[in-house]
């Protein structure tokens, strides 16, 4: 659990002894658990919606670090609380509805961790210009285990990894749920081809469970297939690590083709050739996509990464890494970086958002790049790759994130790995992504046409991160995988 220091200072906040306005918090009697962990209390003044779940850049939000609270123990927000945007007596007068959150497992990402509390019901905070301003808010909501819903057609993958426990010396487990396809016989000797999904940012195995993502990557279109949708951020503190080898996450690419692999094909039916085996995401599930096929090449017979996260570090979110000065939150000419493009409109800056991370707790987008990409510092945590006030960036940990830079990879590979890749890589972003990926797409490409690779690589236009997702799209690739099933048929019989 971090604590953020200098944060009020890093964004002018005055603090004034005078504040009269305090927010009272009651754990629940359900709670049984003594809590320790790191307290979110968000705000709105829009008193008909309900409250953020998580820190914006424009409603207020506090934060206190919390040791042992008991359900018999009262917590109070006050002055002394860290802000964000805006002092608690700063606020001005009028209506708030409150909510609040609480991580009480630090050493595993995700808001929706098991036995986190938070408190069910809104409280209204009335800010007046005399007097006391309280409120009171109950935590009485505990996260529960949550089922996962086996049926005949849908399996959980629960696999104790060797490597991973041996490398963070303790019981580690690859999680995702497996689904067969129609018509399938657990006692037939019929084998079939797998496609491994990493689904990206917030995405789990639970996923499979629900329509909406089964629709996105057209499962059970085309040929019979058995999807194996992965959980790319668990047992992990610092975010997804995405099954991507990392010297910090440790070997996950590796546990995914030396284990679950043959695991699947052990007690699923699952294709024992390569050419059979398939790899696709999106956004943080859409990096590792062409990371494991670069980095495994006979491990798969194609790979499909959408909308993935930088695959060229010449630009990173709209950010040069490479430039001379290079600098994380302004350009050369002094202006911000902007970040999340809607409609051609930022949302917000890249500072603002790397403030929200550092906010709200571990676990943020950024330190996931640190730890996928980088080492641990000195005090156990990844390193930063740029100063948090500066934004200035630091090259000796830059040269340790250059092995990732997929550009740099095919320039410095591809012509021994020519053969084979052949035809196996698919990359696609939308022309208009919030996140400007599609410029390190483009820089990717034009990479690989220098190199004459034989992929695709595409620019879709006028998508963006998200709508880049139709009908077609998905037509489109699961017909390029069943192109691959078929040719990679005749070659492996070819080769009996």
């Amino acid at each position: 659990m971090k604590k953020v220091l200098g944060f009020l200072s890093l964004l002018g906040i005055v603090t004034s002894l005078s504040a009269q306005t305090k927010i009272y918090l009651h754990l629940d009697t359900s709670v049984h658990q003594t809590l320790t962990g790191r307290l979110l209390l968000f705000t709105t003044t829009d008193t008909v919606k309900g409250v953020p779940d998580q820190p914006n850049y424009k409603q207020p939000v506090f934060a206190v670090n919390v040791t042992n609270w008991k359900k018999d123990s009262v917590l109070v927000i006050d002055q002394q609380a860290e802000a964000f945007s805006t002092h608690l007596q700063d606020l001005p007068t009028g209506y708030y509805k409150i909510a609040a959150f609480m991580d009480a497992h630090p050493e595993e990402r995700g808001g929706y961790n098991v036995g986190n509390v938070y408190s069910r019901k809104n409280a209204l905070l009335h800010i007046k210009t005399e007097g006391v301003n309280e409120a009171h808010l109950y935590m009485d909501g505990q996260i529960k285990p949550r089922p996962f819903k086996e049926n005949d057609s849908l399996k959980l993958l629960e696999l104790k990894s060797s490597l991973l426990s041996s490398f963070h010396h303790k019981d580690v487990f690859v999680k995702g749920a497996v689904i067969l396809p129609a018509g399938y016989d657990a006692n037939s000797t019929q084998t079939y081809p797998v496609v491994y999904i990493i689904p990206g940012w917030g995405g789990t195995h639970f996923d499979a469970m629900s329509s909406g993502p089964r629709k996105r990557y057209g499962i059970g279109m085309g040929q019979p297939k058995i999807y194996v949708y992965l959980n790319p951020e668990t047992q992990t503190p610092w975010g997804l690590h995405a099954f991507v080898d990392s010297r910090v996450n440790g070997p996950w690419g590796k546990a995914l083709v030396n284990e679950v692999i043959p695991y699947i094909q052990k007690n699923y039916h699952g294709t024992t050739s390569p050419n059979q085996t398939f790899v696709m995401g999106q956004s943080s599930g859409g990096y590792p996509s062409l990371w494991l096929l670069l980095n495994y090449p006979k491990a798969f017979g194609g790979g499909w990464a959408i909308s993935p996260d930088p695959v060229d570090f010449s630009n990173f979110s709209g950010i040069d890494f490479y430039a001379k000065d290079v600098n994380f939150y302004t350009y050369n000419d002094g202006t911000l970086v902007p970040y999340d493009m809607r409609k051609g409109q930022a949302q917000g800056t890249m500072k603002q958002n790397i403030q929200i991370e550092l906010f709200s707790d571990d676990g943020g987008q950024q330190v996931s790049f640190e730890a996928e990409y980088g080492k641990l510092g000195t005090n156990g945590r990844p390193q930063p790759l740029f100063d948090r006030i500066t934004g200035r960036i630091d090259k000796q940990v830059l040269a340790n994130w250059k092995v990732y830079d997929m550009g740099l990879f095919i320039q410095k590979h591809w012509k021994k790995m020519d053969k084979d890749l052949k035809g196996k890589i698919h990359v696609y972003a939308g022309a208009e992504d919030n996140f400007f990926l599609n410029k390190s797409v483009e820089a990717f490409k034009a990479k690989a046409d220098k190199l004459q690779a034989d992929m695709v690589v595409e620019v879709i236009p006028g998508a963006d991160h998200w709508s880049i997702w139709s009908e077609s799209l998905t037509k489109r690739l699961q017909s390029e995988i069943d192109t691959l099933i078929i040719q990679n048929k005749s070659r492996d019989s070819r080769s009996l």
